[in-house]
């Protein structure tokens, strides 16, 4: 994805905050995070992809910071489902052959306290702002902050509120079209953890897809993070 921004602020600035968070790992179709040397973590609805090429006998690859690795295994939630009206348990592992060293890892959320939160999302695909929705796709990764509003069991839940809002923070933003599986971080001293995985999006109003009021579902990384310690196991 790269995300839908606020119109009113230099697209410059949402570029220019992507490039501070290197753990972004971009698929064929989705984007995931470097969570250790060989592990990334994404939503279930892009991985399945990864696992029809692999079940074919095809390698698929994701490009960390300009460097191309092959996928060796992608582990989807057991319990995910999709469907046209819902959708449940949206995350899923991707292992990387080989080990990215290169690049600090983000460590996984464990508290429950995420409500209220400041969090940087990232990713590279649609590009478009709160006023006209996603437009196009010129693959550069870009950076943009929320605030979370709700967490509920498995989902972080954040809405795009609009320049004029109380609530809305500087480099406001949400995922576009192709930024499913992307990150929300929060930095926490020199620590940098995901917090959550960009699963869905909903607006009941206009039934358009980011702008703003729009509200975003991520899977909640606190609630899915002993699945994923023992599946890495």
């Amino acid at each position: 994805m790269s995300l839908i921004v606020r119109h009113d602020i230099p697209d410059e600035r949402f570029i220019e905050l992507g490039k501070k968070y290197p753990q972004i790992c971009h698929l064929s179709d989705g984007e995931a995070t470097l969570i250790k040397e060989n592990w990334a973590v994404t939503a279930a609805h892009a991985a399945i992809l990864l696992k029809e090429e692999l079940e074919n006998g095809e390698i698929p690859q994701v490009s960390i910071n300009n460097k191309q690795y092959d996928v060796e295994k992608a582990i989807i939630h057991p319990n995910f489902q999709i469907s046209e009206t819902s959708i449940e348990n949206d995350i899923a592992l991707i292992k990387i052959k080989g080990s990215v060293t290169s690049i600090p890892f983000a460590k996984l959320y464990d508290k429950q306290n995420e409500k209220g939160k400041q969090i940087t999302i990232v990713g590279r695909g649609d590009f478009g702002t709160g006023l006209t929705g996603p437009q196009n796709w010129d693959k550069i990764t870009r950076g943009a902050t929320n605030r979370i509003d709700e967490v509920d069991g498995q989902w972080i839940i954040f809405n795009f509120d609009s320049p004029q809002s109380e609530n809305t923070t500087e480099l406001e933003g949400v995922s576009g079209p192709g930024d499913s599986g992307g990150p929300a971080f929060i930095d926490i001293g020199n620590v940098r953890y995901i917090v959550g995985v960009s699963s869905n999006q909903t607006d009941i109003d206009s039934g358009k897809q980011g702008v703003y009021g729009v509200t975003e579902y991520y899977a909640r990384i606190s609630f899915y993070k002993k699945w994923i310690e023992e599946s890495i196991k």
